[in-house]
């Protein structure tokens, strides 16, 4: 190798997906156009991939090697499903959808393969509600020597995406309860780059971040609004602030923390607000992602595609003894 390849090969890549509901088709693709113009897997070149919600749903399947294409084929045939009808006046007593159709669909793309037999190391959040504390879901045992990565993808995925109001919490181990990892990290970036220093080793200047979001529009409050705004007001805006609150914040620490270069984020403004299960809205996502994976990917290609990775699988082969045959 030389030049460019030779540089990124020692650099450490993260591959970090945004929360975002059924907006996650602008995610899938751009990942699967993206993966289109490669000779290999996406999971090949990241070392280290992280997703929150819907963004854990794409990651945890890129880090099982399936291709892109089938989860955003996944996203237009089931999702109209998914968010079909939903309770109404319900919502005041209920979420407004049952998970078991996602569930199912989560089974069929992941089977009862458990976090531990990604091909690439991953972390999903959620936030467990019992302890009120978040979680991390890893492919190796964490830190107070629990086996996190023995747990069936499917049901992390079913967990990091459980978005309060519109979706049932779920238990993963006896006596927790998780919801949508959006509750802190809606974008993941920050969840990936601690993760890289801590756990990896790795200097800031050795890390490399592909940063996609969901595409963002929150409802444009003025003053003289905000200041007479009560519950019936807030009920639907304050969702779509916060999670643009964390996206940003995380977005602008990591431009600051990482030298220049060494840092994409790829998302799209949306020409209006419109709810995280809006799948009619969100189908008009499909081209401005493929759109945006045709004009980012010769830049894109020279920090994180004209190589395979190595260091996040030979971290993970020197921990998991079955990785090289599963590989």
């Amino acid at each position: 190798m030389h030049g460019k390849e030779e540089n990124q090969g020692r650099h450490f890549r993260i591959l970090a997906l945004d929360g975002g509901g059924i907006r996650g088709i602008f995610t899938a693709s751009f990942l699967a156009t993206v993966e289109d113009l490669l000779p290999g897997r996406l999971c090949d070149y990241f070392d280290l991939i992280v997703g929150t919600s819907t963004g854990g749903i794409i990651g945890l399947a890129i880090a099982f090697g399936i291709p892109a294409r089938r989860v955003l084929s996944l996203y237009l045939k089931d999702g109209k499903r998914i968010f079909g009808r939903g309770r109404t006046l319900g919502m005041l007593l209920r979420p407004k959808y049952r998970n078991a159709l996602l569930a199912r669909s989560l089974r069929d793309i992941f089977g009862e393969r458990a976090i531990n037999d990604a091909l690439t190391p991953v972390c999903i959040p959620s936030y467990e509600l019992t302890n009120s504390y978040p979680r991390i879901w890893k492919d190796e045992p964490a830190g107070d020597l629990v086996a996190w990565g023995n747990q069936p993808a499917w049901k992390i995925a079913l967990a990091t995406s459980a978005a309060p109001l519109y979706l049932p919490g779920i238990q993963i181990l006896s006596g927790d309860s998780h919801v949508d990892g959006g509750l802190f990290a809606n974008n993941p970036t920050l969840v990936g780059l601690t993760e890289a220093v801590q756990s990896f080793g790795q200097p800031l200047d050795r890390i490399r971040i592909l940063s996609v979001g969901a595409g963002e529009r929150a409802e444009r409050i003025p003053y003289e609004r905000a200041r007479r705004m009560g519950l019936w007001h807030w009920r639907t805006a304050i969702y779509e602030h916060m999670l643009i609150a964390q996206s940003r914040i995380a977005h602008e620490t990591a431009k600051r923390l990482l030298p220049p270069g060494q840092y994409e984020r790829i998302n799209i403004p949306l020409e209006h607000p419109y709810s995280i299960d809006d799948y009619r809205a969100a189908t008009m996502l499909l081209e401005p992602g493929a759109q945006a994976a045709r004009t980012r990917f010769s830049t894109l290609k020279g920090r994180f595609f004209a190589v395979p990775a190595t260091s996040g699988r030979e971290h993970k082969a020197a921990n998991d003894p079955g990785f090289r045959t599963r590989r």
